[in-house]
């Protein structure tokens, strides 16, 4: 996932005060997107999921790069509850930095709810895909 869809979601996280998912989030993150993110977290986040970053940041140590695709499953988890939450503003401020392949890749996961599916053709994604799959 790209540096401002992060960023995003994750100031989305705090304003809904959903540390938990936003604690979540920053688990599926490399090292260096950790670092990236600390590096705007006193003008873009709360003093609490700062908290949780330089935490996380801790935590990772020198350890290797994570899995590319956990950061997207993280991110479906997060939209999934967030539309059944009625947070469709915050849905969209995520989806709108993502890029065209990440939103792709978003498309292409079977547990993706149907509405944030639909959702996802707001923001780049052709129609003429493969027909969703989504539950």
């Amino acid at each position: 996932m790209n540096q401002g869809a992060l960023v995003e979601t994750l100031i989305q996280l705090s304003n809904l005060r959903q540390y938990g998912m936003a604690e979540s989030l920053l688990r599926a993150c490399t090292r260096a997107q950790l670092q990236a993110l600390l590096e705007v977290a006193e003008r873009a986040f709360s003093q609490r999921l700062t908290y949780s970053l330089e935490k996380q940041l801790k935590r990772i140590g020198d350890a290797t790069d994570k899995v590319k695709g956990v950061m997207l499953a993280e991110l479906m988890k997060i939209l999934n509850a967030w539309c059944m939450e009625g947070h469709r503003s915050a849905i969209r401020c995520a989806l709108m930095e993502l890029s065209s392949e990440e939103i792709a890749a978003l498309a292409r996961m079977s547990d993706l709810d149907k509405e944030v599916y639909s959702l996802l053709h707001e923001y780049g994604l052709p129609y003429e895909l493969s027909p969703c799959t989504c539950r």
